[in-house]
């Protein structure tokens, strides 16, 4: 009976430590920047062949999202110099909270990360979102 309840411990553990394997893989895919009342937060869909996506939610309880164009603020950089403006854009929500999904060529493949710069959001100058290849 006790040797039985050691092992049911030790299965349980084992799942909580896989869960949190998950989760932090996760979580390296998704990153947030606070500022000027307004809440970004990017995740990393991928890259094909041709693009690179992103989803960007932005949430606020006092500034009008929608007097911002997230395809003519934002740009896609990465270490060997390449600058891209994105070649599409979803948008869902409006006002308060808004989801967008950004599209860019793709980086190089030489590069070792990519960064997503957002420009002049609700009166921060940059929000920046680096993720290593």
């Amino acid at each position: 009976m006790k040797s039985r309840l050691v092992v049911m411990g030790l299965v349980f553990s084992g799942l909580l430590t896989i869960g949190q394997s998950f989760g932090a893989a996760g979580t390296d895919l998704t990153q947030t920047v606070s500022g000027g009342g307004v809440t970004v937060k990017v995740t990393y869909l991928g890259r094909t062949e041709h693009e690179a996506r992103f989803s960007v939610a932005m949430d606020t309880h006092s500034v009008n999202l929608d007097v911002y164009d997230l395809k003519a603020k934002s740009i896609l950089r990465d270490d060997t110099g390449l600058a891209m403006q994105p070649t599409g854009m979803e948008n869902e929500g409006s006002g308060h909270h808004r989801q967008t999904i950004l599209t860019f060529p793709r980086p190089s493949l030489r590069s070792t990360w990519t960064e997503l710069v957002i420009k002049d959001i609700a009166g921060v100058k940059e929000r920046r979102f680096r993720w290593y290849e």
